[in-house]
């Protein structure tokens, strides 16, 4: 078996636990929410169906994962893990940076100003982190993203907005 292949093995394991927590928490979540008439036309049904999706994906990666012994690669990582090493990690410090924006955008920025504004700041800040392009299509492409987010779900699907 190839070193790489036991890797990924390793990460669908970690991945696919991970995929059956979430699909677990969003059956729970979605079975608590609100039934108006019948649970087909509730606002947790396409959630449930989303959670069983997850649950499924997740146990056929779990599955997958330990037939080709990713196991064994957690345990080799688990047994070199060095606290420093993540630490002095750019690719630590920039997952930290991404999520700490992810934070900013959902608990600060979210239903305190304009959906629009705030999906447009977050993508702005994220992609210019990230070095992505230029600044005037990191501009362009977060203002026409946000618009059509905010476009897309309040015309079509007629979902108000926070």
């Amino acid at each position: 078996m190839l070193e790489t292949d036991e890797k990924i093995a390793g990460a669908d394991l970690i991945a696919g636990i991970f995929l059956v927590i979430f699909g677990f928490l969003v059956i729970i979540t979605s079975l608590n929410m609100k039934v108006y008439k019948t649970f087909l036309d509730a606002p947790g049904f396409f959630p449930f169906i989303l959670g069983i999706i997850f649950l499924i994906l997740g146990s056929i990666m779990i599955v997958t994962s330990l037939k080709r012994r990713g196991y064994e690669q957690i345990k080799v990582l688990v047994k070199n893990f060095k606290i420093t090493n993540i630490r002095q990690s750019v690719q630590f410090r920039r997952v930290i940076i991404l999520i700490s924006l992810m934070v900013v955008y959902i608990f600060g920025l979210i239903g305190r100003i304009n959906f629009a504004l705030a999906t447009f700041l977050y993508l702005f800040f994220t992609l210019y982190y990230l070095k992505s392009a230029r600044m005037i299509k990191i501009i362009i492409i977060s203002f026409i993203a946000s618009w059509a987010i905010s476009a897309f779900f309040t015309g079509f699907f007629k979902v108000p907005l926070p």
